[in-house]
């Protein structure tokens, strides 16, 4: 008959039975290989990038960055482990005391072994994670350290416009990332107390002193960031985009500037407060005057606000906001470049002669008839050659044919090896064979044929693999002639290849049928000389076969990012890019010219842009022009506009990048143009600034 009682508690006994003991074993080992598994990827990605960029010429950029990614990883790390741990240590210590509980030595024991294991598993998680948050900000700390000044000066608090594009949002960084710093300790300690109380057998409570020093001490350290983040906001007043117009309104200037300027002050006061009030032991009065601070935030930050807009404002909108408005409208063209434009009437004439037809035959002979997307449909049907070809889309551009300036619509013939049969996918074909495009079509924007085909200045692929550039009703040599229009390097060419193997490319097949094969002789790739790069590209491409395939020699190349702007964004990430990269014929080959721009969201008072492919911006220029050879893949960076102040910014933080607008050929120059994105973005702005006016 059972007596109701239950048998004692052996813990160890339980332990020993238990089938935790036997996988205990296997945790470390498990733990090890993962943790060797993400410390060699990790290297093996620095590797691989190390020599990706050395072949490209960029060397002392990728050392430079990834420099200072470490050593902002290591003070983050180093920082966040040092305050996590020791406020963890103190936590534990602070709240340990006589156990009223019954557990056995043992329980004890494994119990502080494993808070002690626990606090640096904690310590380390946090410590890789801030370390790695604050390592990702590596462009935002070089460009506080080269920052260039505008030379222009916001109307509230007098500032050079470089302070809120370069320096402010790093202090908002470093703000945002202590409070979650500060937060993580808080309730840490507060876990800590809590486990410690309950193992202890005891309520939680505050009486321990040195367990409310350390709270008050973190709580007034919370406070203090937060102070500093309001300080913050009424710097940033001048990027709000709640208001009539972007930036700072009436009421913003009327009443939250006033308020974040007093709330700081009144947090700092709080803080120390709150210090000395813990330390007596007035909990209660501490948590109300924390309240109470809050409370005073809300109010004066968005009820009083609001109260301003709602009876002063908005009784009298336009006199209240004529001032904010107008600068608005002054930073809006300053931001996106339309402050030096000069309006010219031109009266329209409706009478049209022969006359007025002789004096403009140039351009009027230039007046485009043909649309890029049904022409890319047309080279698609009569220029491809063969099934593994493709047009991407056509370009406007302008070349000098037959002695004339004429405006042209051209296109690159690129590999497209997603179009090969299935049973023609192989590894061979797709890696080895089919490795680039060749040539280009081009035809006149105003011209086509009896069949309403357009007429070509260039076409087809010659037997000679040179592609000739001229007027066909001209009985003269071609104006310009492509020797050599491989394109290894485009718009198409997303997957890596593998160049001068053991196996013969595919050069060109040409509409007569004759088969022309080459191996690539060009600098473009990262050579495959040593077991080390096989094993490191195998890991990265995830394919065995450059490890193990016998079509491989010492000389071959691996060729990726060959996508023009996945390597350009590689190269530089930290501007942006024109969706319409064009292809432009010179110097006997084939480039790719691409606009980019540097673009802020941090301009006072400007208006914002939401852009799906470029995000939100209320400062843009086109100072960058980057040119990219479709054989070697080369890419070069010119600055185009001295005057802007991020791109200098950007040429003090790579001294070796950029390029003087004056290396550039003069040939290659003639093609530059005003790129379209920028010209849509700018005209809508006009249009509204000039409706407003």
């Amino acid at each position: 008959m059972s007596t109701g009682s239950l048998p004692p508690f052996d813990f160890e006994q339980i332990l020993n039975n238990s089938p935790l003991k036997n996988k205990l074993k296997w945790i470390i080992p498990i733990v090890f290989l993962v943790v060797s598994f993400i410390v060699l990827s990790l290297l093996k990605t620095i590797y691989t990038d190390w020599i990706w960029f050395n072949s490209m010429g960029f060397q002392g950029v990728y050392r430079k960055v990834l420099v200072t990614k470490i050593l902002l990883f290591i003070i983050g790390f180093f920082l966040t482990f040092i305050l996590i741990g020791t406020t963890l240590f103190f936590a534990n210590k602070n709240t340990k005391g006589n156990i009223r509980s019954t557990i056995t030595v043992l329980l004890e024991n494994l119990i502080n072994k494993t808070v002690i294991a626990g606090t640096i598993l904690v310590s380390l998680v946090l410590a890789i994670i801030m370390g790695v948050t604050v390592s990702s900000k590596w462009e935002l700390f070089l460009r506080f350290t080269n920052a260039e000044s505008f030379g222009l000066l916001d109307p509230l608090y007098k500032r050079d416009v470089s302070f809120f594009i370069f320096e402010l949002p790093a202090y908002s960084f470093i703000q945002g990332w202590m409070l979650a710093l500060l937060v993580f300790c808080l309730v840490l300690t507060l876990i800590m107390a809590f486990a410690n109380y309950s193992l202890r057998g005891v309520v939680f409570n505050f009486e321990n002193k040195l367990f409310r020093i350390q709270l008050a001490l973190i709580t007034a350290g919370i406070i203090l960031v937060i102070s500093a983040g309001l300080w913050i906001d009424r710097l940033e007043l001048v990027l709000n985009s709640g208001g009539v117009v972007f930036g700072a309104t009436y009421s913003d200037v009327a009443a939250r500037q006033p308020a974040l300027f007093i709330l700081p002050i009144l947090g700092i006061i709080a803080a120390f407060s709150i210090l000395v009030i813990m330390i007596t032991g007035r909990v209660k009065v501490a948590l109300a005057l924390i309240g109470g601070w809050v409370l005073l935030i809300v109010v004066l930050t968005n009820l009083f606000p609001l109260a301003i807009q709602k009876f002063s404002v908005d009784p009298n909108e336009f006199v209240k906001e004529e001032k904010y408005i107008l600068r608005n409208m002054e930073f809006t063209r300053e931001g996106f470049g339309l402050n030096n434009i000069e309006k010219t009437f031109y009266e329209a004439e409706a009478d049209i002669d022969s006359q007025l037809i002789s004096e403009n035959i140039k351009t009027i002979q230039n007046i485009r008839l043909w649309d890029y997307r049904p022409l890319t449909d047309v080279y698609r049907q009569i220029q491809l050659i063969r099934p593994y070809y493709d047009f991407k889309e056509a370009d406007v551009d302008r070349y000098t044919i037959n002695g004339d300036y004429r405006q042209v619509l051209l296109a690159a013939r690129e590999i497209a090896p997603e179009k090969l049969e299935d049973s023609a996918k192989t590894w061979v074909n797709e890696k080895l064979y089919y490795t680039h495009g060749i040539g280009i079509a081009m035809s006149p924007v105003t011209e086509f044929s009896g069949e309403g085909r357009p007429d070509f200045f260039a076409k087809d692929i010659p037997a000679n693999g040179e592609i000739p550039i001229s007027d066909p009703n001209s009985s003269g040599p071609p104006d310009i002639t492509v020797t050599n229009p491989r394109i290894y390097y485009g718009e198409n060419t997303v997957d890596y290849v593998l160049v001068n193997s053991n196996t013969d490319e595919l050069d060109y097949q040409t509409g007569a049928g004759i088969l022309a094969k080459t191996n690539y002789d060009g600098e473009g790739g990262v050579t495959l000389n040593s077991l080390i790069r096989k094993l490191a590209y195998t890991w990265q491409m995830g394919d065995i076969n450059i490890l193990i395939s016998n079509e491989l020699n010492p000389n071959t190349k691996i060729q990726y990012r060959r996508q023009i702007q996945e390597r350009i964004s590689e190269i530089a990430p930290f501007i942006s890019l024109d969706e319409d990269p064009y292809i432009v014929a010179d110097q006997g080959q084939l480039f790719w010219v691409q606009d980019a721009y540097t673009t802020s969201e941090n301009m006072p008072y400007s208006d914002l842009v939401h852009d799906d492919s470029m995000g939100s911006y209320n400062y843009i220029r086109n100072s960058i022009k980057i040119v990219v050879d479709a054989f070697n893949g080369d890419v070069d960076f010119y600055l185009w506009d001295e005057s802007d102040p991020i791109a200098v910014t950007y040429s003090r933080i790579f001294p070796d990048m950029f390029k003087d607008v004056v290396e550039m050929p003069d040939s290659l120059k003639e093609h530059m143009r005003f790129p379209q994105d920028l010209f849509s973005v700018q005209a809508s702005k006009y249009i509204k600034y000039h409706m407003e006016e």
